[in-house]
């Protein structure tokens, strides 16, 4: 339970920033768009440059404490003050000044969570050796992240309610209970209550950076499986980013009000589902195993991804609930058996090399999944600029537009669920190997 409160905080770190940021910074401070974003991409580009190292310093550590605890501690505490900090800028200053105080208190803060992030997935990996043990460990902290990803997306409207004299006292208010319980203080628990084992705790020889990295790189099964993060985490997300334009422009012909209600009821019925189906992917790791679980979760989301295509069509009404029940179990997998599998690619490669490596390969999936969120991003927003989405057109897109969106959101599903399939393949055939 309590690492399952460190990924709770996790995921409010990851998310609580531009649940707030937007709305605040720039609708109510009124900040440049552009600038803002660039902001908010520039600590997570530099974050996927970092975290290898973090891991490596992570695993070298030789504190009294334990390998990763001191990393938390620290971690935990300078993210609760720069996440509380965030929102204390001052109305009066100008726009450029506030976008300069945003930039640094955020970049503070996202190198903070990763002091958090990977020293605590890593924690997770080493907790147990037990394949079912550890499954039950990421069971739970599925169903962490999952409450957490409920949450987040009040928190601007908490600050915006009544009992606040204003929003900007409002985010004041929100933003340091955040930090202080939900981020500094759940991210705490698990160096309280998890132990470490003397025994990966225990001194060991340096080895430099560049030598563990090589190391890593060339493990081919850590490469398959990072494939199918990158896969799932960019190319399907990017694919699922149409959903919200088709609810809008095809399926209810630019009502956007509409558009946004269907929207939130189809986010709903994912969130609804997500925890529906962490006992259900649980139940078949252990009744079939994590490879095949996972074969079969693709598999599904390939075919959701075929029914897309009569899904997001007008007059579908509640049966777009399908699309929820179809393509959410892959995304849970992506935080149980995906981390089960990594987890165990960490202990063959301390067997091997006789030294810890849980940091690496926790931080080979932060920055993969990180890289997949900006390629997903940007690759969004060109692909609607090259098909001719126009905003200012509303219910008037081109058919052309609109049917390119439907390829991208059903096709793209497809594709991206065979490339992870193929991804899958090569990876049990090389852990076979």
């Amino acid at each position: 339970m309590a690492l399952g409160a460190g990924f709770f905080s996790m995921t409010f770190a990851s998310n609580a920033v531009v649940v707030l940021a937007i709305p605040f910074y720039q609708m109510t401070m009124g900040v440049d768009p552009f600038l803002l974003s660039l902001a908010m991409a520039l600590p997570i580009g530099l974050g996927i440059i970092a975290s290898p190292f973090i891991g490596h310093l992570s695993d070298q550590s030789t504190s009294r404490f334990g390998r990763r605890k001191p990393f938390i501690a620290a971690g935990a505490f300078v993210s609760a003050i720069s996440f509380g900090a965030m929102w204390m800028v001052p109305q009066s200053w100008s726009s450029d000044a506030q976008i300069v105080y945003f930039s640094v208190t955020y970049l503070l803060f996202y190198f903070a969570s990763l002091l958090v992030a990977i020293p605590t997935t890593s924690l997770s990996y080493e907790v147990s050796k037990d394949p079912t043990h550890r499954m039950s460990i990421m069971v739970i902290n599925t169903y962490f992240i999952k409450a957490a990803s409920l949450l987040y997306q009040w928190l601007y409207p908490v600050a915006g309610l009544a009992s606040f004299s204003s929003i900007l006292v409002g985010i004041k208010w929100v933003g340091w209970s955040v930090a202080i319980v939900l981020i500094g203080a759940m991210a705490l628990l698990p160096t309280l209550v998890c132990k470490e084992s003397t025994k990966i705790a225990a001194r060991v020889s340096d080895v430099s950076f560049s030598v563990t990295w090589r190391l890593l790189i060339a493990n081919r099964a850590l490469r398959w499986l990072m494939g199918i993060c990158l896969l799932q985490l960019g190319g399907s997300v990017f694919a699922a980013s149409m959903d919200y334009y088709l609810l809008v422009y095809y399926v209810y012909d630019g009502d956007i009000a509409q558009g946004a209600v269907w929207k939130g009821i189809l986010s709903t019925a994912y969130a609804v589902v997500g925890f529906a189906s962490v006992p259900f992917v649980s139940l078949i790791s252990r009744k079939i195993g994590k490879e095949k679980s996972l074969q079969i979760l693709l598999l599904m989301s390939i075919f959701g991804g075929v029914l897309k295509w009569f899904l997001f069509v007008p007059g579908i009404g509640w049966w777009i609930i399908l699309d929820a029940i179809l393509c959410s179990s892959v995304w849970t997998a992506l935080t149980t058996i995906i981390p089960v599998l990594n987890a165990q690619l960490s202990d063959e490669h301390k067997s091997s090399h006789r030294r810890p490596a849980a940091g690496m390969f926790a931080a080979a999936f932060s920055s993969v999944a990180a890289l997949a969120g900006i390629l997903a991003l940007v690759t969004s927003g060109i692909v609607l600029n090259t098909i001719g989405f126009d905003a200012n057109n509303g219910a008037q897109q081109t058919d052309f537009t609109l049917h390119a969106m439907r390829l991208i959101l059903s096709l793209g599903t497809c594709i991206f669920g065979m490339l992870s399939l193929l991804c899958l393949l090569n990876y049990r055939s090389t852990k076979n190997d």
